[in-house]
């Protein structure tokens, strides 16, 4: 398995907060910082773009590392040198780039203008799957989200509390997620709910922006989206007969 990069979306904002890289086995032993480069269009190394910090962020199992914007180079006020130009300019194009394992994993994207508005699921598009069916619950976000805090902070309940099993996939480009039920739909109401610990790729919540200089908000939120899981439609008494 090849080593694999995340967030996938061929357009991202210029105040992307993180990125995720993941490994096909424990990768702390091998991964060296030296080996990890931002580059700009002419493939020239982005000047320390990311955040150093004294013990890199593992996931448990050692497959995934948690790779941070240096914060000074994003928002306003933070950084020895807030004037300084922003590591991802508007309008250009850049390619994160590892080594290790004996791999390269390489992703370019396109920078757009930057989001700062606090998450707000009033925005998003859910898509109700069948009643009797496995077919996902399908949410639609207005914004690329973070990849693994959608895995964790997503859920489906019953009107009277109980946990649907599902598991979340999030389309490579961060603005699909797919709810998947362990067992079939039951009919009738349920309830998305997201954790206020959900956020975009740039570091925003439900309900508070990250950069309270630029976005209106308060305090984070957790979220709550009320869907109905579709009917089957009978074949009408002429269709059956046919």
């Amino acid at each position: 398995m090849p080593i694999r990069i995340s967030p996938q979306a061929k357009v991202l904002p210029a105040n992307t907060l993180r990125f995720y890289l993941h490994f096909p086995r424990p990768g702390e032993a091998h991964f060296d910082r030296d080996h990890l480069w931002l580059l700009n269009e002419e493939e020239q190394v982005v000047r320390e773009p990311f955040l150093v910090l004294s013990q890199e962020l593992w996931s448990a199992d050692g497959r995934r590392l948690t790779v941070l914007m240096e914060p000074g180079r994003i928002k306003r006020g933070l950084g020895a040198d807030p004037s300084h130009e922003p590591a991802l300019v508007v309008g250009r194009t850049y390619s994160l780039v590892v080594t290790a394992l004996g791999q390269t994993a390489r992703h370019t994207f396109r920078v757009s203008d930057p989001v700062p508005e606090a998450v707000d699921e009033t925005h998003w598009r859910l898509v109700a799957p069948t009643a009797g069916s496995l077919d996902p619950a399908v949410v639609h976000f207005d914004r690329v989200m973070d990849t693994a805090l959608c895995e964790d902070e997503i859920g489906v309940l019953t009107p009277s509390g109980k946990v649907v099993r599902t598991r979340v996939s999030l389309a490579l480009d961060g603005t699909t997620a797919r709810l998947i039920p362990s067992h079939p739909w039951r009919a009738g109401e349920h309830r998305l709910v997201v954790s206020e610990r959900l956020e975009d790729v740039c570091g925003n919540r439900l309900g508070e922006a990250l950069d309270h200089d630029l976005g209106a908000g308060g305090p984070p939120r957790a979220g709550v989206i009320n869907f109905t899981t579709r009917s089957v439609i009978a074949p009408s008494s002429a269709q059956a007969m046919s």
